[in-house]
């Protein structure tokens, strides 16, 4: 990323340059009060403006004829993004980084093809669905995903086994080499499906990845299992993630050992790290220290619809392993217009508990929204907003913020105008 100044960008607009696309969004927001600073009040006239343009965008593709031919695909693209607040800060015009992708590269025969651009990388098939970390990121096991250059070679009916390899004849004991398989996915019997994956790095890190998922389907019932494990610098690990519906019920289920995202991870130092934790040098044999390990997830979910009940109930278990964080949240429908939710939690390592309740009201004019939660502070919420009393504008009046009622943590009001372009 460089920063491009506005002298830079108002020179390419001289020049005439075609812009391939122009979108982003401008928000006007005014707090009208605000508790939480000083108790002030009164307009704000903060304004924002997040866009981004394409400068150049192109794509190039090429088939060949005969019966055995070469097809490539390409594309190219030169965006900017704009990402601009009159809270005296100064205006980020960023260019990102020229982006030229080859999407596919690869020699075709009757029933195979070789792909130039280079092996496979380890596969991942198990996620999950039902937690975000801190990061926002999916709680998911996936080995550090090295490749060394190479090809993929894929065959209709067998898969694709990916192959790579580097050295130098003046040092051998450095050569790498790395071997990929994918199946395709197979029938097993009528409704069940399968499919594996497997793959090696051969290095200082010896790095081995397997993984298969499994599915069924029928009218009344879906079920699928899935699971990554490897073998890496942080040593053995795996995940599972399961799912099952059957008639009004649905459960998820997560297990992983380890995790490559947010906080459910390993230090930031382990991953390629040159020093451990102790500042002694790092090498392939050490034992990385784990920052949060063994994450189990489990959520069921019953629709009560189907029995003409217009209610859903939800469980939840979190972090079942160690923290044992556990909730029951119940939505119901009142009527067209009118949802509601109830819900509670209580976490057994800590006794800690909650309980919340919100409302939301909607009909073409607007959208009215209200919710409240203690957890020891008693945290409270409401807004209203329209998307169709001017059009091409949203525009929302909001309190927010109010998360310690008790404390004097009261929040602020604020009223927003976002129009999107």
């Amino acid at each position: 990323m460089k920063k491009v100044s506005t002298l830079l960008l108002t020179g390419l607009l001289g020049t005439g340059m075609v812009f391939a696309g122009f979108s982003g969004t401008a928000t006007l927001t005014n707090t009208l009060i605000n508790f939480n600073d000083n108790n002030s009040f009164g307009f704000a006239n903060k304004t924002e403006l997040d866009a981004t343009i394409d400068i150049a965008a192109s794509t190039a593709e090429m088939v060949g004829e005969g019966d055995i031919y070469a097809e490539i695909n390409a594309s190219l693209n030169i965006p900017v993004t704009i990402d601009e607040t009159n809270d005296g800060a100064d205006t980020d015009i960023v260019a990102d980084d020229i982006n030229i992708a080859f999407d596919s590269a690869n020699i075709v025969g009757d029933g195979w093809k070789v792909s130039i651009l280079g092996p496979n990388g380890p596969v991942d098939y198990a996620a999950d669905t039902i937690a975000l970390d801190d990061d926002d990121d999916a709680y998911n096991y996936s080995v550090n995903g090295d490749t060394v250059a190479g090809v993929a070679v894929t065959l209709d009916d067998l898969g694709t086994v990916s192959v790579g390899y580097t050295g130098t004849f003046d040092d051998l004991s450095a050569t790498k080499a790395y071997v990929a398989y994918e199946a395709p996915e197979m029938e097993v019997a009528e409704g069940l499906t399968a499919q594996v994956a497997i793959s090696g790095l051969l290095d200082t890190t010896k790095e081995a990845a397997a993984s298969a998922k499994v599915a069924y389907a029928s009218d009344d019932l879906s079920a699928s299992v899935a699971v990554d494990a490897g073998k890496d610098a942080l040593g053995y690990n795996a995940d599972v993630v399961a799912n099952v519906a059957v008639s009004l019920l649905t459960v998820d289920a997560y297990y992983g050992s380890t995790n490559t995202n947010g906080d459910f991870d390993v230090d930031e130092t382990s991953l390629g790290a040159t020093v451990n934790d102790n500042g002694t040098p790092a090498d392939a044999t050490d034992d990385f220290n784990v920052v949060n390990d063994n994450m189990l997830n489990v959520k069921a979910v019953a629709d009560l619809n189907d029995f003409d009940v217009p209610a859903s109930l939800t469980l939840t278990g979190l972090d079942l392993i160690k923290k044992q964080d556990l909730s029951a949240q119940v939505d119901v429908t009142l009527t067209e217009e009118l949802s509601a939710y109830v819900k509670g939690g209580y976490v057994l390592s800590s006794s800690d508990w909650s309980v919340g309740a919100g409302a939301t009201y909607a009909v073409d004019a607007y959208t009215l929204a209200a919710d409240v939660s203690y957890n020891g502070d008693v945290a409270a919420s409401a807004s209203i907003e329209s998307t169709t009393l001017v059009n091409g504008a949203t525009l929302t009046l909001e309190w927010a913020d109010g998360d310690d009622l008790l404390g004097g943590t009261y929040g602020a009001v604020t009223a927003s105008c976002t129009m999107e372009f």
